[in-house]
């Protein structure tokens, strides 16, 4: 197809050749300014007839080889559009499929993440029993604690008032004379004692 090119554009130079005239009409020409025509225009046809056949010839060699890559990277550019084209279908079928099933996998991940929450809500709960059963454990301990403490101080100060009480009688008792009184009470106080 590219000679039938260039052998075409040969062939219109060729005839554009052939049909050019000169500017100036025969009759106002003198016969030296004729020759001088003849001899320049017969120069510039074998002239441009050689640059016609250069052209011709460089077409019919170059322009099939030109046209042919031009052609395959033409070709190549559809088959890569193509092959684009049918990858974006692809991927436009796989979003259309998963925006099908969008709604679904939403409710699915939403109930997975209520049994997840209610789960962990029950966990949360249970340790925080268990905290506060720990905190009653150790607060009752303590109170235990002080109040075995707080009886021990009672008791002991109980003890130290009986033994000032006790101090102070046995006190007035020998300051006012009695002490036979004294001695029958330890007297009674030690039978008892012994019962």
């Amino acid at each position: 197809m590219g000679r039938r090119i260039a052998w075409v554009i040969l062939y219109v130079a060729l005839l554009g050749l052939a049909g050019t005239t000169t500017h100036a009409k025969a009759d106002e020409l003198t016969p030296e300014e004729k020759a001088a025509l003849d001899r320049v225009g017969r120069w510039k046809i074998i002239n441009f007839s050689l640059f016609a056949i250069a052209l011709g010839y460089a077409l019919v060699k170059y322009s099939p080889r030109f046209f042919n890559a031009r052609s395959a990277d033409i070709q190549k550019a559809i088959q890569d559009a193509t092959g684009l084209k049918l990858e974006a279908d692809f991927r436009y079928s796989e979003i259309d499929r998963k925006m099908a099933t969008l709604a679904e996998a939403v409710a699915k991940l939403r109930a997975e993440a209520a049994i997840e929450m209610e789960r962990e809500h029950r966990r949360v709960l249970g340790q925080t029993q268990d905290e506060i059963a720990h905190i009653n454990h150790n607060v009752a301990a303590e109170l235990d604690a002080f109040q075995s403490e707080g009886a021990d101080r009672v008791k002991r100060r109980g003890a130290q008032l009986a033994l000032s009480l006790a101090e102070r009688r046995l006190q007035d008792r020998f300051a006012s004379g009695e002490p036979d009184g004294l001695m029958q009470d330890f007297i009674h106080l030690v039978e008892r004692g012994e019962n």
